[in-house]
């Protein structure tokens, strides 16, 4: 009788461990899932961090902007001119590279109108897709527009 409670014992204490080793191995994969999750997340606040940089950047641009792509160039280089934008491609730690090492591209569309000047930028990721679009208008004054 006595060996039969011993095993029993053994028994229990074997399910006990193999529930305790399941509830480890699920909590585990909890902690894996957050953490993944958590190094996704922060990149891509870093990289909405610089679209924001370089978004406020093209808008102060533009506020001031006299019409000449040149102008654009002058004050944000390192963009490349191609019939009516500008591209500008960015490493993996968002430093002007070529566009052969690029992890993320901006194209920058100016136009100019009587009333308004505008930009449409568009931000891109290594596989070319779009990660932000925005447009900056700004209006012209009447002395800006020549109607003084």
């Amino acid at each position: 009788m006595q060996k039969l409670n011993k095993r029993s014992g053994s028994s229990l204490f074997l399910m006990e461990m193999i529930l305790s080793i399941l509830i480890l191995a699920l909590a585990c994969t909890a902690c894996i899932r957050i953490f993944a999750a958590a190094g996704t997340d922060r990149r891509k606040a870093r990289e909405l961090n610089h679209i924001q940089t370089l978004t406020v950047s093209a808008g102060e641009i533009l506020e001031g902007w006299t019409g000449n792509p040149d102008d654009f160039l002058s004050l944000l280089p390192g963009g490349i001119a191609e019939s009516d934008k500008i591209y500008y491609y960015y490493d993996k730690e968002w430093t002007i590279c070529s566009e052969n090492e690029a992890q993320y591209s901006l194209s920058v569309q100016l136009s100019l109108s009587n009333t308004k000047k505008e930009a449409e930028l568009t931000f891109y990721n290594a596989s070319h897709t779009i990660l932000y679009e925005t447009v900056i208008t700004f209006p012209f004054s009447g002395k800006e527009a020549g109607h003084e």
